[in-house]
């Protein structure tokens, strides 16, 4: 039998960014040197795949123990950066912030929230630097905005100077974001470490279209659904009427788009029955809907129709040379509509079995980005297709090469009790209920004892403030002993956050 490597629990140098290993995932030696002729000949394909040259010789990726700048910033990523889509979701940088730490938050600010993750949460002193909303000075990205801002620039080039090194920590690696490392390490001479991989990597490992490949090179077409890239119309309707003979619904998905955002299912039906010009024409107008710009390749699938669960992998990749990436955990995501749209999430259920399969084969994936030069916090999206757990298999849906609504909640909750998996965690995210806006304090006081305080053991956490604030939804967390005694606090938490009285600045929104 051939030997395995386990992954190593590196110690995070820092204290806000706790990484904790999911026990018994391993690479034999076989599996790492597949690994390593795949990730030979694609970066020989793309030989500037992970530089970060043009950002200047102070800039890598990584992370160290110097003060860090964070931001949640979704202006580059396609369908996601629509107006107001955020919802607020920025302020969740401040999970992931810590003493001597700055924040970027873009428009209104909750100094409420900011309060309460000080205070009650005990997550450290930070600095919340303010950014003007894109409206206002003509500048889409949160990183550009915070460059034509003094207020917000002086306190991290002060900073960067002090120290001669700043840690970057972006929600995800885009080329903006990179560029402003850049121009910090410029105007200080500092040497800037951005815990994101380099942004053409960023971007491929979040198309589905490159996504689908690496799962079909590493672990077999059946891997995945059966998937398909399509360059023009005329291919995109031959397509989806080959599939629709032989599977009940197809998919058509903007490989660059987040989660179910550029998702668009059709019943097979629909399209037997349907012209191929008509047709055409149905699929061109509703992916422009969708904000889809007319460009190709798209990828077109099977829509998976018996899932048992649809589970989400959480990574952390270390630098190449360091150690193996560390699979931290597995969750079964909660899902609000048919496209896949994410609504919470909480540790998976399935049988032991599968769950090591799914972290074996995402620890594979993730390895195979690792040796491609990917650094920071990863996840990979599958669904379990089949009828019963002894005969169903994973399909790799996607990779999320970013943080995001689970990997935020699940680093916080390490923060707070030392390793996660100490307590049963749900993760709530509604962004389309109505409910009386509420400000943070009143907020917690109908929450009363059921609000998670700092050293505590179980509770409440808000998340994010916005939803209650403008009552268009709510945003927490549940930690209990168990997962059903965390689906009653949550329910009694949504039910009080939905009724009783606001107070007198109930419906001034956030500030």
């Amino acid at each position: 039998m051939a030997a395995t490597t386990k992954c190593p629990s590196p110690a995070s140098t820092r204290p806000s960014l706790p990484v904790v290993e999911f026990p018994g995932v391993g690479l034999d030696a076989a599996q790492a040197r597949r690994i390593a002729g795949i990730a030979k000949r694609m970066l020989a394909d793309e030989p500037t795949l992970a530089s970060t040259r043009m950002f200047g010789d102070k800039v890598s990726a990584g992370v160290d123990d110097a003060p860090a700048l964070l931001f949640e910033d979704h202006a580059e990523i396609t369908l996601y950066a629509q107006p107001g889509a955020d919802l607020g979701l920025q302020y969740r940088a401040l999970m992931l912030a810590g003493d001597e730490d700055m924040v970027l938050i873009g428009g209104p600010r909750s100094e409420d929230f900011e309060t309460y993750c000080r205070h009650t949460l005990g997550l450290g002193s930070v600095t919340v630097l303010g950014v003007p909303p894109a409206s206002a000075i003509g500048h889409a990205t949160l990183p550009e905005r915070c460059a034509a801002t003094p207020s917000a620039l002086e306190p991290i080039v002060e900073t960067a100077r002090k120290h001669r090194r700043l840690n970057l920590i972006p929600y995800i690696g885009t080329r903006q974001a990179w560029r402003f490392a850049g121009l910090i390490a410029e105007r200080t001479g500092a040497r800037v470490k951005v815990a994101a991989p380099p942004p053409h990597l960023t971007q491929r490992v979040n198309d589905k279209l490159w996504f689908a490949r690496c799962v079909k090179d590493l672990l077999g077409p059946a891997a995945l659904p059966p998937s398909y890239c399509t360059f023009g119309p005329v291919g995109l309707v031959g397509r989806l009427g080959a599939l629709a003979r032989r599977f009940e619904r197809i998919v058509i998905k903007i490989p660059d788009s987040a989660g179910g955002a550029g998702n668009l299912i059709f019943l097979s039906e629909l399209i037997r029955r349907l012209p191929p010009a008509l047709l055409s024409r149905r699929v061109s107008r509703l992916l422009a809907r969708r904000g889809w710009n007319g460009g190709f390749p798209l990828l077109v699938g099977a829509w998976d129709c018996d899932v048992l669960a649809s589970p989400s992998v959480q990574i952390w990749i270390p630098a190449r040379d360091d150690s193996l990436p560390v699979v931290e955990g597995i969750f079964d995501q909660a899902i609000g509509d048919e496209e896949g749209t994410f609504v919470g999430a909480m540790p998976c259920e399935l049988p032991e079995s599968l769950r090591n399969r799914l972290a074996g084969e995402a620890l594979q994936l993730a390895h195979l980005f690792q040796q491609m030069g990917y650094f920071g916090r990863c996840s990979f999206d599958a669904v379990i297709a089949g009828n019963d757990a002894a005969t169903a298999l994973p399909h790799w849906i996607e990779c999320n090469g970013r943080w995001g609504g689970t990997s935020i909640p699940m680093t916080l909750a390490n923060r707070l009790l030392g390793d996660w998996k100490r307590r049963a965690l749900l993760i709530v995210q509604r962004t389309d209920s109505k409910n009386r806006p509420c400000s943070l304090p009143a907020a917690l006081a109908r929450l009363g004892p059921l609000v998670f305080r700092d050293r505590g053991e179980e509770g409440i956490v808000i998340l994010t403030p916005a939803g209650l604030e403008t009552g268009t939804g709510m945003h927490l967390m549940s930690i209990a002993g168990s997962t059903d005694a965390a689906r009653r606090q949550a329910l009694a938490a949504e039910s009080l956050l939905r009724a009783g009285p606001t107070d007198g600045r109930a419906g001034s929104g956030p500030r």
